[in-house]
């Protein structure tokens, strides 16, 4: 029983291990591929920000340039200088806004080409602005409309509106793929991590039940121990161990508990000469028999133990003193029986009994064992087959003898 339960307790123990390392192993792997996704939904939500940043430095060139045409245009129309205004904010502020755009497409190898061509188209336009300005300026009224008049601004301020919808269209068509693959990656994050979920969740419940059948069986294994402890390897009965727990667990009982106690202090009488004459497996078999032969005539409530070699122990509740006398001559009278049945008078086998009773001739029921045993070696020694102890004025050897 013990192999087997140790046995158990060991694969348990493997499961044990192959489980947590299983788990750590899914954590781990869970974590790096969480740890991966949230990088790259970090990734694109940087470069959507680029990407605003972009759209909105575009918006900013085309609006510095028209407010540099509009300038321009308004000028030559009136005459008036208040029109310059917005031409000069416009030429200044779009040099600005060309550095930033030149920026934040730094390193990207399909933006360059296109705002290389935007900056040349600005330049372009912006020359042509203040060239129209110039002559105007200059009393070159008609000179400066008839370069308006030849569409060679109108020519550069379209390829500059494609080249430059052209951008805007390269960094919005990727912040929609960074968008869908942030929300992809989501999306798969929520159920892989419910996967997980799962995953765990299964793993522990299976954990839960290795380990409640893990600890059923260190609870078995351990009243496996306890029994085998408590109990006598040769004959089966309770060793002296349970004995004396039996008789402590009596001790520290309620007031409500037995109201009387007997132990009977049991020595097998010519055990020795088997021994010698037959050798020790036929001592061990006789005892065994002895063992199963007295167990036969106690009650179940009551306790028969082998304390030692071919002595015996029997702990009785609620007998009288003549209760005491009849199972002591039962008991001797079965050891007698069984050396008949085994050796057919043989050997001399007989057994001494001494017994002592709580509370009427022993003050604390922890001194039976004591008192028992002391009457047990008068029984002996005065030859007769059981005595009451302890030995005063009043008590007396009761035998079962021909003559008694």
């Amino acid at each position: 029983m013990p192999t087997r339960l140790f046995r158990s307790a060991r694969n348990d123990r493997n499961r044990f291990v192959a489980l947590y390392v299983l788990l750590v192993l899914g954590l781990l792997i869970a974590a790096g591929a969480f740890l991966y996704e949230a990088r790259v939904i970090i990734r694109n939500g940087a470069f959507e920000d680029r990407t605003f940043t972009v759209l909105r430095t575009t918006n900013r060139v085309l609006d510095d340039l028209q407010d540099a045409e509009t300038g321009q245009r308004g000028y030559l129309l009136t005459g008036s200088a208040a029109y310059l205004q917005p031409y000069e904010r416009g030429t200044r502020d779009i040099a600005e806004a060309m550095r930033e755009l030149h920026s934040v497409i730094d390193g990207d190898a399909a933006s360059i080409p296109i705002v290389r061509r935007i900056d040349v188209l600005q330049r372009q336009k912006l020359d042509e602005l203040a060239r129209t300005l110039d002559l105007s300026r200059g009393g070159d009224w008609r000179e400066a409309i008839a370069l308006v008049q030849t569409d060679e601004g109108k020519r550069a301020m379209d390829v500059f509106r494609i080249e430059l919808n052209r951008l805007r269209g390269l960094w919005e068509t990727r912040r929609q793929a960074a968008a869908r693959d942030a929300r992809e990656r989501v999306i798969f994050g929520a159920g892989a991590l419910a996967l997980l979920a799962v995953f765990v969740g299964g793993l522990l419940a299976y954990a839960l039940v290795v380990q409640r059948r893990a600890f059923a069986n260190i609870s078995a294994y351990s009243e496996a121990m306890d029994r085998q402890a408590a109990c006598d390897p040769l004959t089966g009965l309770p060793n002296r161990r349970r004995l004396l727990a039996a008789v402590d667990a009596l001790a520290a009982g309620p007031a409500s508990g037995p109201s009387k106690v007997a132990l009977l202090y049991l020595d097998v009488d010519g055990f020795k000469s088997i021994n010698d004459a037959l050798g020790h497996s036929a001592g061990d078999a006789f005892l065994r028999r002895v063992a199963k032969w007295l167990s036969a005539v106690m009650r179940r409530e009551d306790l028969l133990a082998r304390v030692g070699g071919d002595e015996f122990v029997a702990l009785v509740t609620d007998y009288g003193d003549d209760d005491l006398r009849g199972l002591a001559r039962r008991l001797i009278e079965q050891v007698r029986a069984v050396a008949q049945v085994e050796y057919a008078g043989r050997f001399q086998i007989g057994l001494s009994i001494g017994i002592a009773t709580y509370p009427d001739r022993v003050a604390q029921i922890r001194d039976l064992i004591d008192v028992a045993d002391a009457a047990m070696y008068a029984a002996k020694r005065d030859r007769s087959l059981f005595r009451f102890g302890p030995v005063t004025a009043n008590d007396h050897a009761f035998g079962v003898r021909a003559s008694h």
